[in-house]
């Protein structure tokens, strides 16, 4: 790999730990961990601000650790209406525990 390359790379990597290490962000990764989430169960979870927590997805889908697709959401008193699902990406996973592994020490 040549110098140009490498540099690219620790650029890219230093770009996804500082996406990563925001609070909120960190939050909604482990969140994520466990199952995929819309903006409304964020919201409820962290208590902030929808905007607040759709900019931070859009951070952690731009640095490619998070990823969205549509769909349904159904409850028995409601119909259904579509909502934006987020889960993890590989990627963010592999970041999310590594993560953790780092601040639980």
């Amino acid at each position: 790999m040549d110098k140009k390359n490498i540099k690219a790379n620790v650029n890219d990597v230093y770009k996804t730990i500082y996406t990563a290490e925001n609070t909120n962000r960190l939050r909604i990764l482990t969140r994520l961990e466990y199952k995929k989430s819309f903006v409304s169960q964020f919201e409820k979870m962290m208590k902030i601000d929808r905007k607040i927590i759709s900019f931070h997805l859009s951070k952690l889908e731009e640095s490619g650790l998070v990823t969205s697709e549509y769909g349904l959401k159904t409850y028995s008193k409601t119909r259904p209406m579509a909502v934006r699902y987020y889960s993890l990406t590989t990627k963010g996973e592999e970041v999310t525990k590594k993560l953790k592994s780092v601040l639980s020490v």
